[in-house]
């Protein structure tokens, strides 16, 4: 994921990156139902997804601890 798109997540709200979200969980359920029957024109795609899906977990994590007050701890 480009620098740039992990900036554009940054400044979503909470309810936008939910649904974001949401629409990958179900493009990725799609591939691996896909998967399952045939093989995928780019088997690589499944990663991506699931990264993105990582970032943007975190993203969300990061803006409810933020509004909680919490700072981050670095060790």
């Amino acid at each position: 994921m480009k620098r740039k798109e992990k900036e554009s997540l940054k400044n979503m709200s909470g309810t936008e990156l939910k649904a974001q979200l949401r629409d990958l969980e179900k493009h990725l359920f799609q591939i691996k139902f896909k998967r399952a029957s045939s093989p995928l024109e780019n088997p690589m795609e499944i990663r991506l997804i699931r990264r993105k899906m990582a970032v943007i977990k975190t993203c969300i994590g990061a803006a409810e601890r933020a509004a909680a007050g919490i700072s981050e701890v670095k060790s």
